[in-house]
């Protein structure tokens, strides 16, 4: 009696054609492409079932009317069972990969192993390239096995060959290429090259209830780097060697020095990344500033460990610590002396209890947006006031507030010889890229944000416990 095999699969052409040929002239194969057409498929004690290149899952009752085993072969190696594996190999950065021959079970990849074809991942490999390997690789084990996965004895099982603990669903699939603003860079590249690197618009991004996909035909908007250059770090040490070359000391907050010098200040309003990487910048040149911290501020918490680590950092580095007392954060709409001495006392322990270290100086965050300019004092509540009467008219004042230079450039005012200057940036603004202000501000919130989501993500794995999103339904 002939043998027949029904042939569960996507080939077509050239590719059934081979398939055709590694079973000879003896065996009639049936191609099935669909699950109605399997299901209507005749069985007799002749019939054998082999599934390659298909998305059809072979039913329990239907796998029970075949007298012979059933193989599948899997586009994929053992470690990537279950869907996309290709996929999901690039994603998990997959040095080898191949196919696996298996006989079928009840329950998706999951069967012994009988064979298996190998071979190395390139750098340059794509899930398309993958997946065109593998199922060369899958014809590979067909041609080598033939006949033989018609027997009625099972193949032996390979006794080192294990299926991966990782079975991969759809929703896998779908959650990986579900961004959100929060992604990390390094994380959208990989997701890129894994999940939507191919000719496929995969990956999509949700805001307000509406889901957009990245349509990677539109070309990426090309910078003008000259703008904003001047506000990067590269930026920060030409400021530094303009004072340098003008001959200027740095002085601290209480000194009166002779001769020409300048009070160095950063208000550190969103950033303290930023803080802690000029003070680096500036401790590599022998310059001390003084950096003002706020205990109020909504853009850091100086009681997380990492903030409270960075803040430490800048202090070893020889600078000073000072307040930076936000009266926004208060429903104060008019300060008297008494009032302010006591809320400014109560920061200031806060602070000096945190860092087990006097705080001596004081800055005020938007003083213009408060009557906070009326205290002109050299002290306040123990501590020395930046802006206080003599310092405003004894020096000449410039600062890069809100990102830009609002009045003039201050590579100009230094050029200008003056022999007094108190000089104030913002952290926040100095990055090592060149981009608008308002990017800066995005950059130190999403850069929080996906800190926070990382950890949160950690928590989660090292407890074992399970991240639900949408698609888990």
């Amino acid at each position: 009696m002939t043998r027949r095999l029904i042939f569960l699969t996507g080939l077509t052409g050239e590719a059934l054609d081979r398939v055709v040929r590694a079973f000879g002239s003896g065996v009639t194969i049936v191609p099935i492409y669909d699950r109605g057409a399997l299901l209507a498929a005749p069985v007799d004690a002749c019939t054998s079932l082999i599934s390659f290149g298909s998305g059809v899952i072979v039913p329990a009752d239907v796998l029970a009317r075949f007298a012979k085993p059933a193989y599948n072969v899997h586009a994929a190696s053992p470690d990537f069972p279950g869907r996309d594996p290709h996929h999901h190999a690039i994603y998990r950065g997959a040095t080898s990969y191949g196919a696996t021959l298996h006989i079928m079970t009840a329950r998706v990849d999951d069967g012994p192993i009988v064979g298996l074809e190998t071979f190395l991942v390139t750098a340059d490999a794509t899930p398309a390239s993958l997946l065109a390997q593998a199922n060369d690789a899958g014809m590979r084990l067909i041609e080598r096995f033939g006949p033989r996965l018609l027997e009625a004895e099972p193949l032996p099982s390979l006794p080192d060959a294990k299926w991966g603990s990782a079975k991969t669903r759809r929703a896998d699939f779908q959650n990986l290429c579900r961004l959100t603003p929060l992604i990390a860079p390094d994380e959208f590249v990989r997701r890129f090259r894994a999940f939507d690197g191919g000719p496929h618009d995969n990956l999509t991004v949700e805001f307000y209830g509406h889901t957009f996909r990245i349509d990677k035909r539109i070309r990426p908007l090309v910078r003008d780097k000259n703008l904003f250059a001047e506000f990067t770090e590269d930026g920060f040490r030409s400021l530094l060697r303009t004072l340098e070359a003008g001959g200027y000391r740095f002085a601290r907050y209480g000194e009166r020095p002779d001769g020409r010098h300048l009070l160095w200040r950063h208000d550190v309003d969103v950033s303290m990344h930023r803080a802690a990487r000029l003070a680096e910048i500036e401790a590599e040149r022998g310059v001390v500033a003084t950096y003002f911290v706020n205990p109020r501020s909504v853009f850091y918490n100086l009681l997380e460990p990492e903030i409270e680590v960075l803040l430490r950092r800048i202090r070893s580095l020889g600078h000073e610590i000072g307040l930076h007392f936000d009266a926004g954060a208060y429903s104060t709409a008019t300060w008297t002396s008494d009032s302010l001495e006591s809320e400014l006392r109560r920061e200031q322990s806060f602070v000096e209890n945190l860092l087990k270290a006097s705080i001596k100086v004081v800055s005020w965050h938007n003083p213009d947006q408060s009557n906070l300019l009326d205290f002109d004092a050299d002290e306040i509540a123990g501590m020395l006031n930046v802006y206080a009467g003599r310092l405003r008219r004894d020096y000449a004042y410039c600062s890069d507030s809100n990102g830009y230079w609002r009045f003039r450039p201050m590579g100009q005012v230094i050029r200008e010889g003056h022999d007094r200057l108190h000089l104030l940036t913002h952290p926040e603004w100095w990055t090592p890229e060149a981009t608008s202000a308002s990017e800066r501000i995005d950059r130190a919130i999403l850069g929080r944000a996906r800190k926070i989501r990382r950890d949160y993500d950690a928590m989660l794995y090292r407890g074992g416990r399970r991240n639900v999103t949408a698609a888990d339904g």
